[in-house]
């Protein structure tokens, strides 16, 4: 008996799992949702900087004339930046990942539902679409499966 690996079901569904099933849709709502989270990033670090600008001023009135304390400024204000930018690129990146997952969700189910219409339309009216437990387009896919064998018990007659 040989084992051929991709056998396993695991495998198989591994082999058929990608998550960019509608690439142009997935990516410009990806993008949208990254760069909505940028933009609340840098409104934030925005704030940010008015206050410790605002801060500075009421704890050390006259930092703007001392160079010792203006250079102690400028560098927490670097090393604030630096932080900030780097933890939006990282929030930026996890929603755009989130986005990607999320779009998968939804572009996976009407991938399905597009392809079985193909096949309906050739005539095939045995199709059925079956989605993962949980799916959002359930409904969806009952009224197809109700059209699909209204269209087979017509062509049977």
């Amino acid at each position: 008996m040989v084992f051929n690996i991709l056998e396993l079901p695991l495998m198989k569904r591994i082999k058929r799992s990608y998550f960019l099933i509608d690439r142009p849709f997935q990516i410009k709502y990806a993008l949208f949702l990254s760069l909505c989270g940028g933009l609340v990033a840098v409104l934030f670090a925005s704030h940010i900087f008015y206050f410790l600008g605002e801060y500075f001023s009421l704890f050390m009135p006259d930092y703007q004339h001392n160079p010792t304390a203006m250079q102690f400024v400028t560098k927490e204000q670097k090393n604030i930046l630096l932080y900030i930018s780097l933890l939006t690129l990282l929030v930026m990146s996890l929603l755009f990942f989130i986005g990607i997952l999320v779009t998968h969700r939804m572009a996976g189910p009407v991938m399905v539902i597009r392809k079985k219409l193909e096949d309906l339309s050739g005539d095939n009216f045995s199709v059925r679409v079956r989605l993962r437990k949980g799916d959002e387009f359930k409904n969806l896919a009952r009224a197809f499966n109700d059209l699909a064998q209204h269209l087979e018990s017509k062509s049977k007659r």
